[in-house]
């Protein structure tokens, strides 16, 4: 599976379905706390038979909340969720920002997925 649609079926769910890829649309709710996610970078499975249609894709989550303090809780509870429910899954860390374009705190968390390569 495609590992953006795994975080958006099961991150959803955390913040009221506010979870989007790469940004938040006009007619999106962008009412926080919300989560955006992005692919990095992949790196495909390759044997000597050629390209295998796997890869580990390299995501970037970000959590937006208000408050300082509760963005860290909000974060922990997406890697909690992820280690549960996405496997395989590698955790890499995460770092606290103040974004000052939206005003709100992002806690970045970076993880690797399992996923089929997308062809559609």
């Amino acid at each position: 599976m495609i590992a953006g649609v795994q975080l958006k079926q099961v991150l959803g769910p955390l913040v009221e379905g506010r979870i989007y890829p790469l940004r938040i649309d006009e007619k999106e709710d962008s009412t926080p706390p919300y989560i955006i996610y992005q692919e990095v970078s992949s790196q495909p499975e390759i044997t000597d038979d050629g390209i295998t249609g796997h890869e580990w894709a390299h995501m970037q989550i970000d959590v937006y909340h208000p408050d300082k303090y509760k963005v860290r809780l909000l974060a922990n509870k997406v890697v909690s969720t992820i280690n549960d429910q996405i496997k395989p899954s590698i955790y890499a860390g995460q770092q606290q920002l103040y974004d000052e374009a939206s005003n709100l705190w992002r806690q970045s968390i970076d993880y690797e997925f399992w996923q089929t390569t997308p062809t559609e």
